[in-house]
């Protein structure tokens, strides 16, 4: 049995032993709801009222059963009560759904069915939102939706469209999501909810504050009313983590012929941030008449960010010819001595400060007459994000002994090694914008039909703006006082934390010092980070919706218009001082048809059986459209650049769906469904050669050059299939239990280069197996809810030509509720119950995982959450 397998085998195995308890029971059970089951109807979904967690799998349940197309569903179990903290946490229940965690362990990314999360859309009330962030990586511009700007609370239902449709905005290869938040005229009148709870982060050792509310309001006559939510969310989180950084490295460690890979180096991280998010958002309508209705959407969100990350190890790659007593394990150096070297010893501290803004506004008009439906749409989407972050390395000359032995990494230096022992080599601040705007109209059409089989006929037209752009500005510090003195790490860092060579750096300390030191370079503009993108879409769709006997569901066409206009600018030289710098202005376009139709059977009053069919694109990812282009020589490495390509043509797919659902009662289902994504061209990085113009900077001599120009491509395609399982059951005595499990395999072609080299070609982001149980018990009282999820391994990215993993990770939550009166509830929640570590791997040459090459464990910690919801 192999490792992964091994592996998914425990984890489902933990997780099912409470399912299996519970189940045991339940045959003779569901044969007795058979015989007296009530029929589920359309209008059921609508007389459910969602007041316990139950109630909340039921109308789940029944917005998929009732759906003309492959579609999963969380909904609130009331009013400001989801099921889980945040949205990406609830989507993860989903079969299919897989999620990302970001430094902090909170889930932040959504992959569906095994595709990357810039392959998925998320709308909001089927709309777009605009994204920023305040960290770094908005230099490396990403579609992927920002998840932490949603706080749960403000969610009605989640949505998950694995199948497409042609009146749902394109863009999306593994599925779309769409968000709902909750319309005035449909909740109560004059109805307030209050959250007031709080959050304790275990490795940060502190409590934070999160508050939420909504209030919604109607007149009497029920044609006139608002909807105000509110959320207040601090977080303090840490992350602590053994690491092996800068990748590895080939060279022959024991001097026998043969290279073996090292690490870069080996050592010890601790990331932690303070976040306040501050989310509102406030909706009016009005009925005007039977046949108008105006919905006016709109969402405010402020997010203030501060965060450090702490870097410290032995530098293998300044001394690795020299390495003692090297022990090597099928080609990879697990361990080894290293004799003191001036460069060994390295620290590194970075430090973020800033803050992003979100709005968006949305108004919809609808106008519906006996036998057709106008819809229109207007919006505006705006968000502004910023960041300072300040840097510093440091360098100490110390002896080092490293082990990777058991997948971890570890590293002892000097036993007298102090701060002051490590001297400023390298320093700078960075100041990065980044915005975000989008306006689009929609109108669409609906006609309703007496037909005996078509029932009515859709169509619409959608017109959108996107702009997106970033730039950096940079300022080096010096290494040495105006009096020749050398700067160390003793001037910020203090007492070491219970790691013996992770020093507690000052941020503030740091701070001051730039603040008060003339930078070594005037501050400049540094061009690999500039990127200013328009994408103007322009869609129409036609879609017919029929009902006969048993038969139902919808086919039509979407046409679609994509055009690009991208400006950066181009220069060789080094970054700070560039030469031959020119504005490159750059447009694109391109067209895509893409055909939809989904098919449903009734098989029986219980069985449905779907099948769907569609052509589908996602766009490429932002920051691979920027069209900046850069280069330089040196005489160690040759002459090497990077350029994006705003000629890129979106991921195309065709993908086909097949399954069966079985409803044994109106809040239980079992059903199975198998996917195939035959996808056109996958996106990749190349290494290619290029003659670019070089000016030398010493001798000002220009000459043309080949370069190693790294650049996305159009690559091949491949396949992509698997299968989900989803078994869900409201049990006797209060119990219930919701399970499911997804196969995917993902099979991408292999490249010329990749079959000479023996290199699989493997899918980013795709993890085989995805497992989710829930264990639920209620009464009218007390609540007690335990989850766990796991996802195999996957495939993040590449670095020196070796791929990295994340390993299969599982986890448990806890959710614990209790009725004090009907309007006041206490909660309870325990996340990452266990305390389960993620790890990372590196890949070997055959670019499948390696053990013997681990990259990091990250020990993120649990998290707590205590409070009270009231209703008024």
């Amino acid at each position: 049995m192999n490792k992964k397998f091994s592996a998914l085998a425990a984890g489902v195995k933990k997780a099912l032993i409470p399912t299996l308890v519970l189940s045991t029971s339940t045959a003779v059970y569901a044969a007795d709801q058979q015989l007296d089951k009530k029929k589920a109807t359309k209008e059921d979904i609508e007389q459910i009222e969602v007041r316990s967690y139950a109630a909340s799998v039921e109308k789940s349940i029944n917005m998929k059963r009732f759906s003309n197309s492959v579609v999963d569903a969380v909904s609130a179990e009331d009013i400001g009560k989801f099921p889980d903290q945040t949205v990406a946490d609830a989507l993860q229940r989903i079969p299919g759904v897989q999620v990302e965690k970001d430094l902090g362990g909170e889930s932040d990314r959504v992959s569906i069915r095994g595709t990357a999360p810039h392959l998925n859309i998320t709308l909001l009330n089927g709309q777009n939102v605009a994204s920023a962030t305040a960290s770094a990586s908005i230099t490396r511009p990403s579609r992927g939706f920002n998840y932490s700007l949603l706080p749960a609370e403000l969610v009605d239902t989640l949505e998950v469209y694995k199948s497409a449709e042609a009146d749902i905005d394109e863009g999306s290869i593994g599925g779309t999501v769409v968000v709902k938040t909750r319309k005035p005229l449909d909740s109560e009148a004059n109805y307030a909810a209050l959250s007031v709870k709080a959050y304790h982060f275990e490795n940060a050792e502190e409590t934070k504050p999160y508050l939420s509310g909504l209030y919604s309001w109607k007149n009497e006559a029920q044609d006139f009313g608002f909807n105000l939510g509110f959320v207040h969310k601090e977080t303090a989180t840490q992350r602590d983590s053994k690491e092996v950084r800068f990748g590895y490295r080939s060279t022959d460690a024991d001097q026998d012929g043969n290279a073996e890979f090292y690490p870069g180096a080996v050592g010890y991280n601790r990331y932690a941030s303070d976040s306040d998010l501050d989310t509102a958002t406030l909706t009016f309508q009005y009925a005007a008449n039977d046949n108008v209705d105006f919905v006016f959407n709109n969402l405010y969100s402020k997010s203030e960010h501060e965060s450090y990350g702490t870097y410290s190890s032995g530098f293998i790659l300044q001394n690795i010819a020299n390495v003692e007593n090297p022990v090597i394990v099928d080609g990879t150096l697990i361990s080894g001595d290293l004799p003191a070297h001036n460069n060994l010893g390295y620290y590194g501290n970075a430090g973020y400060e800033g803050e992003f803004k979100t709005q968006a506004h949305d108004l919809k008009v609808t106008y519906k007459a006996d036998n057709y439906t106008v819809t229109g749409q207007l919006g505006y989407s705006k968000a502004d994000g910023e960041v300072s972050d300040v840097y510093s390395e440091y360098y100490a000359n110390t002896s080092a002994s490293f082990t990777l032995d058991n997948g971890t990494p570890d590293v002892t230096l000097d036993a007298d090694l102090s701060a002051d022992d490590y001297r400023l080599d390298y320093n700078h601040k960075n100041d990065i914008y980044n915005d975000s705007k989008e306006v689009y109209g929609q109108l669409d059409f609906e006609y309703l039909l007496d037909g005996d089989f078509f029932k009515a006929i859709k169509a619409g037209v959608k017109y959108r703006e996107h702009s997106k752009a970033a730039s950096l500005i940079k300022a080096n510090y010096p290494k040495v006082s105006s009096d020749g003195e050398q700067f160390n790490l003793g001037m910020f860092a203090s007492d070491s934390t219970d790691n013996a060579i992770l020093w507690q750096f000052d941020n503030s300390k740091y701070a001051d010092w730039i603040s008060s030191t003339t930078p070594s370079t005037a501050p400049y503009e540094h061009l690999d980070y500039t990127f200013d993108l328009e994408e103007t879409v322009t869609a129409g769709y036609v879609k017919a919706v029929f009902d006969h006997n048993k038969w139902r569901g919808n086919f039509g066409v979407r046409a679609v218009k994509t055009e690009l206009d991208s400006r950066s600018v181009e220069y060789t030289g080094r970054s700070f001082a560039p030469e031959n710098i020119q504005d490159i202005n750059s447009s694109n376009s391109y067209d895509d048809i893409l055909p939809s139709v989904n098919i449903n059977y009734d098989f029986t009053d219980d069985v449905v059986v779907r099948f769907a069919a569609a052509k589908v694109m996602s766009r490429p990812d932002y920051d691979f459209l920027s069209a900046r282009k850069s280069g330089y020589c040196a005489a160690a490495t040759g002459c090497k650049g990077s350029e994006g390509n705003p000629n890129l043509k979106p991921y195309r797919a065709t993908q086909y769906d097949l399954s069966a659902e079985w409803y044994f009662n109106e809040s239980s289902i079992l059903s199975f469904a198998y996917f195939y994504k035959d996808i056109d061209s996958y996106i990749t990085n190349a290494t290619i050669e290029k003659q670019w113009a070089w000016t030398d900077p010493d001798t000002g001599v220009e000459e043309v050059r080949d370069f190693l120009v790294t650049q996305p491509l159009n690559g091949l395609g491949g396949e992509n299939s698997g299968f989900e399982v989803n078994y869900t059951q409201k049990l006797p005595y209060g119990f219930g239990v919701q399970t499911n499990y997804t196969y995917s395999d993902a099979q991408l072609k292999q490249t010329a280069e990749q079959k000479e080299a023996g290199e699989e070609a493997v899918l980013p982001n795709n993890s085989e197996d995805t497992f989710n149980a829930t264990v639920y018990y209620e009464n009218t009282t007390f609540s007690a809810r335990v989850s766990y999820t796991y996802r195999s391994e996957y495939f993040y990215t590449n670095y020196l030509g070796l791929n990295q993993y994340k390993d299969g990770f599982g986890q448990y939550d806890l959710n614990i509720s209790y009725n004090v009166t009907e309007d006041l509830n206490l909660v309870f929640q325990a996340i990452n119950l266990t305390d389960e570590e993620q790890e990372a791997t590196s890949g070997n040459s055959t670019g499948m995982s390696d053990a013997n090459r681990p990259l990091a464990i990250h020990d993120y910690g649990r998290r707590f959450l205590l409070g009270a919801q009231m209703k008024f």
